[in-house]
């Protein structure tokens, strides 16, 4: 299969100020590995900084939807949020406004 055949995948996480940036590589690059092993071509990852802020997460739906992109990975889905109801919304909310699907790495 061509690379260019490969559906694109997308990363998505939350960046705390405690993480190192060596921590930050290294989720990355479990990212970049997910989506290697799984058949997807990384596109890039989109760090949110701020917490509680979806500016970020907002900026993702609208390259998914841009390109036409149905893919996203997170490290955990903590990154996604922290409240189970939070990430119930989040997980509806790139289904519905850009037909998403979203992999875990790191099964919680």
């Amino acid at each position: 299969m061509i690379d260019q055949e490969r559906p694109l995948i997308y990363g998505y996480m939350r960046v705390q100020r405690s993480q190192t940036d060596e921590e930050l590589l290294a989720l990355e690059r479990g990212l970049q590995l997910f989506a290697t092993s799984e058949g997807y071509r990384y596109a890039t990852t989109f760090q949110e900084f701020v917490p509680g802020c979806t500016r970020v997460f907002r900026a993702l739906i609208a390259e998914l939807t841009r390109v036409g992109g149905h893919h996203v990975v997170v490290p955990t889905m903590d990154h996604l949020a922290l409240h189970p109801l939070l990430q119930i919304h989040l997980l509806m909310k790139l289904e519905l406004d850009a037909d998403a699907e979203v992999f875990e790495v790191i099964a919680s």
